[in-house]
């Protein structure tokens, strides 16, 4: 059963007002995945960027590819950051499915920009990591195959924020 209909249907009639409810949802177990999911990728990104320099070579890459790089993990840990107050947000009104469906409709929207931000930031990696090599059959192949992986990892986390809203959605509807 859904964590917030089970709470929902154990609270005494005297607490169920719209504030009581408002509040379950904010506990909602989808949104505090969320937030454990970008504390974990702030902090490993964060560290990706204080170390990359060193231990990957930085040096002896070009200037762009170590700006593309840089730019593309601020610019997915600068997402996570404003994701992690998003998902902080009180739900503000009067009308709770009002709140609710504008709150789905903006997860919806930062979990687009989530998506792309990563497969950006992906590619600038590619670029970082290929820049100086000479490529021949086999480093074609292994690129390819990294393109696959990093390709389904997308789609995975394209499930999982479908499923995150999904959740939250149907414990509107019900």
């Amino acid at each position: 059963m859904d964590p917030l209909q089970e709470a929902w249907q154990k609270m005494p009639a005297a607490r169920t007002s719209p504030a009581g409810l408002r509040e379950m949802i904010q506990r909602h177990p989808a949104r505090r995945g969320m937030r454990r999911q970008m504390i974990f990728e702030i902090l490993s990104l964060t560290v990706f960027l204080l170390v990359y320099y060193d231990f990957f070579d930085g040096a002896r890459r070009p200037a762009s590819a170590n700006a593309w790089l840089v730019a593309a993990v601020a610019l997915v840990i600068l997402h996570n950051v404003t994701g992690y107050f998003f998902s902080r947000r009180v739900l503000a009104g009067n009308h709770l499915q009002e709140m609710v469906k504008g709150y789905l409709s903006g997860m919806r929207r930062f979990a687009v920009v989530s998506v792309a931000a990563r497969v950006g930031m992906v590619v600038c990696m590619l670029l970082f990591f290929c820049s100086g090599l000479a490529m021949t059959d086999w480093k074609m192949a292994m690129l390819m195959i990294i393109g696959v992986i990093a390709a389904a990892q997308m789609v995975w986390l394209g499930i999982i924020w479908r499923n995150r809203i999904r959740d939250i959605g149907s414990s509107l509807d019900e």
